[in-house]
């Protein structure tokens, strides 16, 4: 039976069973006089999503829009196979992903070289959309859905630089995609997710300071769940990069670089003890989604330093300071 809840008005979580375990993946429906899906899936959650659409009440085929906050599989490999069945769906991404879901070939790839190819084992097959059917989007860009439902699309650049945040107006929510952080059993186990190949601190870091003006009520986080904590949840995110950009400066600073990925993983998970119990949802964060944070910091680090010829001295490593 696939797990549904009515999290805001008219606001619907489905448990996708992201790679088959739950509570790791959230998609959204939100049913207006117009109705928008939040999120795909990988292909391998196909038929969750649908069965979850139906639970809620909503045939697949009165689907509008089909948004991803951003084009890795995880959220938007599923969109190929679900729009078979709406074929009224528009399916909305940001401007600079939008070639990618009509040709994917450069995003498997791009997959395969970072994770391996079990990874696609996990995302399934990725089928290319009709040009005709991808509506990109690009900051400002709005949606209205019903009088009281308008869909406000920001620009969300530091985890992917295809990323979106989705605020909408009934509940004054936000859709976060992977732009603040993982959020776990209830947010108790929270963590960064920036693999490689295009996190960049200053502009997550900037994301989440423009998100913070938002002023939203609610976050709907894609891993996992809803939080009412918007102002401490998008502080905290912020804290935690620090805290891992402060392990990897110390690692340059003693010259130690090459140990920063055991520095940084030992870090985080001794924060997974509130999921420890959930075998399948512990050994997918501990061991595979971990380490991708962080290779993607450490390409950041090497590549910041190989381009600019700079090194963080001690006294330099609050980014955000060094900012303002």
């Amino acid at each position: 039976m696939v797990d549904i809840n009515e999290v805001a008005e008219n606001i619907y979580m489905i448990d996708d069973q992201l790679y088959s375990i739950p509570k790791l993946g959230s998609v959204y429906l939100i049913s207006e006089e117009k109705k928008a899906l939040v999120e795909s899936g990988p292909a391998t959650s196909a038929k969750v999503v649908i069965d979850g659409i139906r639970g809620i009440g909503v045939k697949p085929e009165n689907i509008d829009y089909m948004i991803v906050t951003h084009i890795h599989l995880d959220h938007a490999g599923g969109v190929g196979v679900l729009i078979r069945g709406m074929p009224q769906a528009q399916v909305v991404v940001h401007h600079r992903g939008a070639r990618h879901l009509v040709n994917p070939e450069k995003l498997v790839n791009s997959v395969v070289e970072a994770q391996g190819r079990e990874a696609m084992a996990r995302c399934g097959e990725v089928i290319p959309i009709e040009q005709e059917r991808v509506q990109p989007v690009s900051d400002g860009d709005t949606i209205r859905l019903s009088d009281k439902q308008v869909l406000r699309f920001i620009d969300a650049p530091g985890h992917a630089p295809h990323e979106l945040c989705i605020y909408e107006s009934r509940n004054q929510g936000l859709f976060t995609g992977d732009a603040v952080a993982v959020s776990l059993a209830e947010g108790e186990v929270f963590l960064p997710f920036q693999p490689p190949p295009d996190f960049d601190l200053e502009q997550n870091n900037n994301t989440i300071e423009k998100l913070m003006e938002v002023k939203a009520k609610v976050i709907y986080y894609s891993h996992f769940g809803v939080s009412n904590k918007v102002e401490e949840d998008l502080q905290l995110a912020l804290d935690k990069l620090q805290v891992w950009h402060d392990i990897v400066v110390e690692a340059i600073n003693e010259g130690t670089f090459d140990s920063v990925a055991e520095k940084l993983l030992a870090q985080a998970r001794a924060e997974l003890e509130p999921i420890r119990e959930i075998e399948p949802l512990y050994d997918y964060v501990a061991n595979i989604h971990l380490p991708l944070v962080a290779a993607g910091h450490i390409k950041y680090y090497r590549e910041k330093e190989g381009a600019s010829g700079i090194s963080w001295r001690k006294g330099e490593s609050n980014q955000r300071e060094n900012r303002e």
